[in-house]
């Protein structure tokens, strides 16, 4: 390797008698000699650096490449890192990552209870996703009646919601709107209501149907109980 020091040329190998302009113009060809010594990365970090790589070296494929793997090491771990905000996302969080968020909020995928008709303990990622909302709902409610609201319409756009302080050390909630069974599971099951502890909950979920009655359920825990209330016609 013959090199020229303090002039504008370098010879790329002693047994050819090519040079090469040292600047932009050289900074191609190197890259087209080295071929995937040079690789590129989306943000063009790896290349950066490579690019820092004085004249002496930029033409030692062993140097190039080491250097290379050296940076993509570090490179990757950045990438990861950055990515880390996206994966644990909850809105977008999936599987393991939410079971993760999980451990840090304070709830498990499985239930505390076995839902009705057979159905699995362990939520899917949907409904777990619902339950884990509720949860930093709750942990960061103000004690206030308010604010149910808030959290309520925040996760169910679909339903309506009415709390009643009964002034006993006991409130209740009627609920009404198109919820799935398992939504309707976690409500019951106390998993999206907040409320003071000591304080007794009743869960009364109302259907309308097509006749002069409506029909409900009251649920006391998990307790279904028939309630009937006649509309006027």
């Amino acid at each position: 390797m013959s090199w020229f020091m303090g002039f504008s040329v370098y010879q790329i190998n002693d047994k050819t008698s090519s040079y090469y302009p040292v600047g932009k113009t050289a900074e191609v060809e190197i890259k087209s000699f080295l071929g995937d010594l040079y690789p590129k990365n989306t943000d063009g970090e790896v290349e950066l650096y490579l690019n820092l790589i004085t004249s002496q070296h930029k033409v030692q494929p062993k140097f190039t490449a080491w250097l290379s793997s050296a940076l993509w090491i570090v490179y990757d771990g950045l990438a990861l890192a950055n990515d880390i905000p996206k994966y644990f996302n909850l809105d977008k969080a999936i599987g393991k990552q939410l079971d993760i968020l999980g451990t840090i909020i304070g709830r498990s995928r499985v239930l505390n209870f076995q839902p009705s008709g057979g159905t699995s303990p362990v939520l899917d990622d949907d409904n777990y996703r619902l339950a884990l909302k509720a949860k930093i709902a709750q942990n960061q409610w103000d004690g206030t009646l308010p604010q149910i609201y808030e959290i309520w319409y925040s996760l169910f756009s679909n339903a309506s919601l009415i709390i009643v302080d009964n002034q006993n050390m006991t409130m209740s909630a009627l609920v009404e709107g198109n919820l799935d069974p398992i939504a309707i599971e976690l409500v019951a099951g106390g998993y999206i209501i907040p409320k003071p502890a000591g304080v007794g909950l009743t869960i009364i979920e109302v259907t309308n149907v097509s006749s002069s009655s409506c029909i409900g359920g009251l649920v006391t825990g998990m307790d279904f109980i028939t309630v009937s209330t006649e509309i006027p016609a």
